[in-house]
């Protein structure tokens, strides 16, 4: 029986072991490391099954026999935890106070911070990182603007993040701790918003209300949680794996550069080509149901690929050729699909613009500073993280 996880290098933007397993079939049988045993969605259509069929819960997820493969996750009062009619209310909430309109008015915002942080690079000159000088700090940046956060605490976020997120990459006895930690901290800035409310995410939240509904004081610091951490790592992730995918594709990297109105469809091939997470969180299904021609009964977990579903060659043209001026009917799946797909996803779409446009206009001539083969990435993480990225131009 096939092993999760698939164990497929971080190196790889492609992950060849889920292509593989497509290859053969649309759903497979695995086994986790706990030895518990789950079904894997691989196909385009399964995947979106998986992702929009209430007979998939979230909810049940949450049991004490169910897959777990983020701890810090494993936990009901978050958005991403929850099933219909509770996610309905819990997102609509949600959605009036992170709605693409608020995002929007970042915009001229947005262009000062990454002209800023270009003239950083800039100053420190080549060889620099372009991960610490503006990868990681970008979207941080963004997020506490955007969410009333100090960015003087961004070292003290980072740090959460990585335990946050980690599979294997830290002993449990950390990841909990760094659960408490953030969970504390959050506390204090919702009592801190509400003696001294201001224009941001945060005040928003406490103060939205839906016919009376209101989010309750653990769902509020939970989903405060939620977005303050995917709301900068996956982008942080995401725009650093991009970067790697184009450095290898140096002709997509000068026609980019030579046609930036090609920004949109690069951003969206980019999260299609560049994995940033092989798969999504577990589901349970809470009856018998047929998924990709197999039976999957009530109780048994079922986790959706989607570097799998991505790479579909039913449903993309040669998906494993990177190609910025890509048009296909079908949809991407890097930011899900169904009830739960990204609350953030106008959020990073438009930092991924935004960088990708500017930075290549600031320095046309771009270029790792060491071979590609030489990066190192995170270990024990379920998503694919670069340590550094050195570049010159």
């Amino acid at each position: 029986m096939q092993p999760f996880p698939l164990g497929t290098p971080s190196s790889q933007d492609i992950d060849t072991v889920a292509v593989r397993l497509l290859a053969d079939a649309p759903v497979v049988r695995a086994t986790m490391g706990d030895g518990g045993d789950v079904w894997l969605a691989l196909s385009h259509d399964a995947v979106r099954q998986v992702l929009s069929d209430p007979r998939f819960s979230r909810e049940a997820a949450m049991g004490p026999d169910a897959p777990v493969t983020v701890r810090s996750a494993y936990n009901p009062d978050v958005l991403t935890s929850m099933d219909p009619p509770k996610h309905s209310r819990t997102r609509r909430l949600m959605s009036r106070a992170f709605s693409p309109r608020a995002v929007d008015r970042l915009a001229t915002r947005g262009q000062e911070i990454v002209a800023g942080l270009l003239d950083d690079v800039a100053a420190h000159g080549p060889p620099a990182d372009l991960i610490e000088l503006f990868v990681a700090p970008l979207p941080i940046i963004v997020i506490c603007e955007l969410m009333g956060v100090p960015y003087a605490d961004r070292a003290a976020i980072r740090g959460w993040s990585e335990r946050l997120l980690a599979t294997t990459a830290y002993p449990p006895e950390e990841i909990v701790a760094a659960i408490d930690e953030i969970r504390g901290y959050l506390a204090g800035l919702v009592a801190a918003k509400r003696a001294d409310p201001t224009e941001d995410l945060t005040t928003a939240l406490i103060q939205v209300t839906d016919e009376g509904d209101a989010l309750t004081e653990t769902e509020l610091v939970a989903n405060l949680q939620m977005l303050l951490i995917g709301g900068h790592e996956t982008t942080v992730n995401q725009l650093g794996n991009s970067l790697v995918a184009l450095f290898r594709h140096p002709d997509q990297l000068a026609l980019l550069r030579d046609r930036p109105d090609l920004v949109g469809p690069a951003v969206e091939e980019l999260l299609r080509y560049a994995r940033l997470m092989s798969s999504t969180l577990p589901r349970v299904a809470v009856q018998d149901v047929e998924l990709g021609g197999r039976l999957i009964r009530a109780g048994e977990g079922v986790i959706a690929m989607l570097a799998a579903a991505n790479q579909d060659p039913a449903v993309f043209t040669a998906p494993d050729r990177l190609d910025i001026a890509r048009t296909s009917p079908a949809q991407h799946l890097g930011f899900g699909h169904g009830p739960h797909f990204c609350l953030g996803a106008h959020l990073a779409r438009f930092e991924l613009r935004t960088a990708l446009t500017n930075l290549l206009a600031r320095f046309p001539n771009l270029a790792p500073a060491v071979d590609l083969s030489e990066l190192v990435w995170k270990d024990g993480m379920p998503i694919r993280a670069l340590r550094t990225l050195p570049v010159t131009w």
